[in-house]
């Protein structure tokens, strides 16, 4: 269970890492360099909570990795009735594009 959390705390990480990249590119060259600093934190932080989920574990976690990767993906990809900042496509709006002939 521990492991498992460690896992999803640096899946967590991974994915401000994404967000301050694709952000970063376009802000003012000051709050970039800021942006850039969080997503260097952030990459420290995914590679540690798995160094730690590892060494609990005393061996390999490749395949809960991948599981929980995959469930994450799913959980991205579904459609979502309340609308959250990490969760999937909200609902009304995956209903307005398929009615609108976009899948």
């Amino acid at each position: 269970m521990l492991i498992d959390k460690l896992i999803i705390g640096a899946y967590i990480e991974a994915r401000s890492c994404e967000r301050f990249a694709k952000v970063a590119p376009y802000l003012d060259e000051e709050l970039r360099k800021f942006y850039i600093s969080l997503l260097r934190s952030e990459a420290r932080h995914y590679q540690d909570y798995l160094k730690l989920a590892a060494a609990i574990a005393g061996g390999d976690i490749s395949d809960r990795i991948k599981a929980i990767g995959e469930k994450e993906a799913e959980l991205i990809q579904a459609p979502d009735d309340m609308f959250r900042f990490h969760s999937g496509v909200p609902t009304l709006a995956a209903n307005q594009l398929t009615s609108h002939g976009y899948t």
